[in-house]
């Protein structure tokens, strides 16, 4: 389905009008509660084979006299819990589309946030809203990689449900590395597929290669991080090296190829 008509559906499903998804050149935004949302996307790259498999989705927020404002803003202007749960579906409904727009010759995956005040908010059937949308969008949960921070998660609570609602439907999930060391086997268990560090180190990345998790190493800003992330055996890599966050994803493959990077093949840890 072409990108104007999938807005005009998703305008149309939102009965209570409470955002309105537009075309921006050949980009799509979003304005909900005064202020106007764009995507950004950051390579992720496989480390040893330094191709670009992925992109990091970001929240751009400004208002209408173009001031930047704080992604979180947006969030902090909804005080209750379905209004959490409305503007998060929005912000990955609006990546998935600024995603599918440049298909053609940006494969791989998308990494998008969730927020945590949408897991406490949404008591069971976590991924099946937005399932629903990628479907209408061309895409599955199988291309999608959902980063939660597990700060919020208790591993004796509720939110492990959520985790494992997202599991059941074919999302892989991105969790952040505990401060200490003494919490990383409570990160694993919580069965990450990918664990995102700022400081990769050999033991670590045994360990959670051995849990069945690939490694995300975060801030590989220059050479020197790229090559200490390699040597950790790091398996993935984020940072300015690689490029910056831009509202166009960087090409994995020609226009008339189709992309060496699909979700299936990612989806085997070596």
């Amino acid at each position: 389905m072409p990108v104007e008509d999938l807005i005009r559906y998703f305008n149309a499903a939102d009965a209570a009008g409470e955002s309105t998804l537009y075309e921006a050149g050949d980009r799509v935004e979003a304005w909900h509660g005064g202020l106007h949302l764009g995507s950004l996307f950051q390579p992720i790259v496989d480390l040893r084979r330094e191709r670009v498999i992925g992109h990091q989705a970001s929240l751009t927020v400004r208002r209408t006299d173009g001031r930047a404002l704080p992604a979180d803003t947006v969030f902090a202007a909804s005080p209750d819990g379905p209004g959490v749960v409305h503007v998060d579906r929005l912000v990955r409904t609006l990546h998935a589309l600024n995603f599918l727009a440049q298909r053609r010759h940006a494969g791989g995956y998308l990494q998008v946030a969730v927020h945590p005040r949408h897991l406490q908010a949404v008591s069971n059937q976590h991924g099946l809203v937005y399932e629903a949308i990628l479907k209408r969008c061309g895409l599955g949960p199988a291309d999608i990689v959902l980063a939660i921070d597990a700060s919020a998660i208790d591993p004796h609570g509720p939110g492990t449900q959520a985790l494992a609602n997202y599991r059941q439907r074919g999302y892989r999930l991105a969790l952040p590395a505990p401060e200490a060391a003494l919490g990383l086997p409570e990160a694993l268990a919580l069965q990450p597929d990918i664990l995102q560090v700022t400081a990769a180190d050999p033991t670590l990345c045994a360990t959670v290669r051995a849990a069945g998790a690939l490694v995300e190493a975060r801030g590989i800003d220059d050479g020197a991080a790229f090559r200490s992330a390699l040597a950790s055996g790091a398996d993935l890599g984020l940072g300015c090296l690689f490029g910056e966050p831009a509202a166009a994803c960087h090409p994995t493959h020609a226009a008339q190829r189709v992309a060496y990077n699909s979700p299936s093949s990612f989806g085997a840890h070596p």
